[in-house]
């Protein structure tokens, strides 16, 4: 048996209020770069449903940079490392890491020849840092801050020049190579997000948290004009977080936080559009790219906006998760649901999400249930919410738990069980029906496909299976095999066996007339089981684990079985089976993904 990775819905940029967040350029036109948890994403910008992932780095990452030629990332994380690594092969074979300053990297620069890298940050001695990609020697000193820099940018250009941006208000203007302090310019009244050097040399732009924008000479670093001041009332009533010129070096596009962006015209000295975007904190413009035809400003939302200059509206926005998925399930339709602290419906061939509208939960999400036609979750608010699939809403009905919601099961018949802290319930139609208080603390439930049996796991490390009738719950036996408490529940469809995964990374299949185990050696995992899922055709077992680790085991051969070794970040916390021979799983990283399994 063995696996291909079919796909990958990526998250979205991670972001925070008050921080311009750096997207990467692919020096080809085809593709950005963004950060989010630990993770580097390579995305197509033509088509967004087209993305990798660098995984190396052990701390949150903040910024990625292509060189110019392409051959190489530089990627920052929040302890001040840079790391070097190989874009034309599949193994992302490192180069060489840095440890540039004492803090948080935020913007990384390439010189024109791919050498030489400019790091700036929040460190303790300095702020940044330049040095050769391949030895990390020093080429330069980045000095004359008091403060932390956000922004670098290199002329593309001979003679080399450098500017940096930081929260002392002043932009640092520096020649080069080895790279030294030129001279400081103090135009700002504000923290300076970003700085950027034509793709021509000839200015250099800064913006920032004083509304302006400043317009300098590329080589001199001698100020040409405030054009924030000549377009008056025109330009931007909130702070600016970033700038993107245009390749042709004639215009360039800013973000900010009045909820606007805009593309101004050096020549005129006027702004020819602006682009709104409802009034809410989430519209917060954030960071933007602009990559030969196509602009993308940054919701603080995470959203990708994709701009066009002849319309004052996105023409198409990529949505995502920002945070850890937390859960998954999958209506008749082929639409796909996923749970972070919001909710999103995806459609299986479409890398882009739609937001479930309506009062969502407001907390995480922590288990969906589906029947194939209904979508149900449970939230760490303690409530049970619907999906209207049609419509993509939030049902009105909202039903409340009374305690902390542990797990949530669906018969065909749309009864829906909730496992809590103190009780094992049953709900139809938003009413409850039963419920039974029970002796030990629940960690997973499932129930048959006809909802006549219901198991739930407990930390007591067993197994209470439950008979359902006549609106009645009634206790029939205790499965007592496993080892550790139980976290993970699956019956198979046909209602035979059922699979039971603990704490300890162990997974048992018990036979439910008999109450025997039928297979005990699954045991590869080495953590934690989030979550157990069973092929449609019976025949095989997916789990998907703490250890970032998905498992697909056969049930007529127990000793075989395909390891998908590092699947997502952190964690697996939801697997699925889309056909006998496709999964989808969710993760820590935010991200969705997709494998096909070949059994041989």
């Amino acid at each position: 048996m063995s696996y291909t990775r079919k796909g990958i819905f990526a998250c979205t940029p991670a972001t925070a209020r008050g921080q311009s967040v750096q997207l990467g350029l692919d020096p080809k036109g085809e593709n950005f770069l963004y950060t989010n948890g630990k993770t580097v994403i390579i995305r197509s910008i033509s088509n967004p449903a087209v993305a990798t992932e660098y995984s190396g780095h052990v701390a949150q990452t903040t910024v990625a940079r292509y060189a110019p030629s392409g051959y190489y990332i530089a990627s920052g994380d929040i302890h001040g490392n840079v790391r070097v690594w190989d874009t034309t092969q599949a193994e992302q074979i490192l180069k060489n890491e840095v440890k540039v300053i004492a803090g948080r990297i935020n913007d990384i620069a390439w010189d024109s020849e791919s050498k030489r890298i400019i790091a700036v940050g929040s460190g303790k001695d300095r702020y940044g840092h330049a040095f050769s990609f391949d030895t990390g020697s020093s080429v330069g000193e980045i000095s004359g801050h008091s403060k932390v820099i956000n922004s670098v940018d290199i002329r593309q250009h001979r003679p080399f020049r450098a500017a940096t941006a930081s929260d002392d208000f002043t932009v640092v203007f520096y020649h080069g190579a080895p790279y030294k302090f030129a001279k400081s310019l103090k135009d700002h009244t504000g923290f300076v997000q970003g700085v950027k050097f034509s793709p021509d040399g000839e200015k250099l732009v800064s913006v920032g948290s004083d509304k302006k924008v400043f317009l300098y000479e590329g080589k001199t670093g001698e100020k040409l004009a405030n054009l924030s001041e000549l377009v008056g009332d025109d330009s931007h009533k909130g702070g600016i977080y970033a700038v993107s010129w245009s390749p042709d070096s004639k215009k360039f596009l800013t973000s900010s936080a009045d909820k606007s962006a805009k593309i101004w015209d050096v020549e005129t000295q006027k702004i020819v559009r602006t682009f709104e975007f409802p009034d809410s904190i989430e519209n917060q413009q954030v960071g933007n790219i602009w990559l030969g035809e196509y602009l993308v400003s940054l919701s603080l939302s995470g959203d990708l906006n994709y701009l066009d200059e002849k319309s004052s509206s996105p023409v198409k926005v990529i949505r995502g998760h920002q945070k850890a998925i937390t859960a998954l399930t999958r209506i008749a339709d082929k639409t796909l649901y996923t749970g972070s602290y919001d909710e999103h419906a995806w459609t299986e061939d479409e890398a882009n999400a739609i937001t479930i509208t309506g009062q969502g939960h407001t907390n995480q999400v922590i288990q969906f249930a589906s029947n194939g036609n209904n979508v149900y979750s449970v939230g760490m608010d303690d409530t049970i919410r619907k999906v209207e699939v049609e419509s993509k809403v939030y049902s009105t009905t909202v039903v409340p738990t009374g305690s902390l919601p542990k797990g949530i099961a669906v018969s065909k018949e749309d009864f829906i069980f909730v496992a809590t802290v103190k009780d094992l319930q049953v709900f139809k139609d938003g009413k409850q029906i039963t419920s039974l208080a029970l002796s030990f603390t629940s960690g997973a439930i499932a129930v048959n496909q006809d909802g006549t049996e219901v198991a739930v796991g407990g930390e007591d490390i067993k197994v209470h299976l439950y008979q359902f009738g006549e609106e009645k719950l009634v206790e029939q036996k205790q499965l007592s095999s496993n080892r550790s408490a139980i976290t993970a529940l699956a019956y198979s469809p046909d209602g035979t066996l059922l699979a039971s995964g603990d704490s300890s990374g162990k997974i048992y299949v018990y036979n439910t007339k008999t109450g025997e185990v039928k297979i005990s050696n699954w045991g590869s995992h080495t953590a934690r089981i989030y979550s157990i899922a069973w092929s449609p055709d019976g025949l095989h077992v997916v789990s998907g684990s703490l250890d970032t680790n998905i498992y697909v085991w056969s049930v007529e051969k127990p000793t075989k079985n395909i390891a998908i070794k590092g699947a997502h970040q952190v964690a697996v916390t939801s697997v699925i089976f889309l056909d006998d021979v496709t999964i989808s799983s969710v993760g820590q990283d935010a991200s969705l993904k997709f494998w096909t399994i070949t059994h041989h």
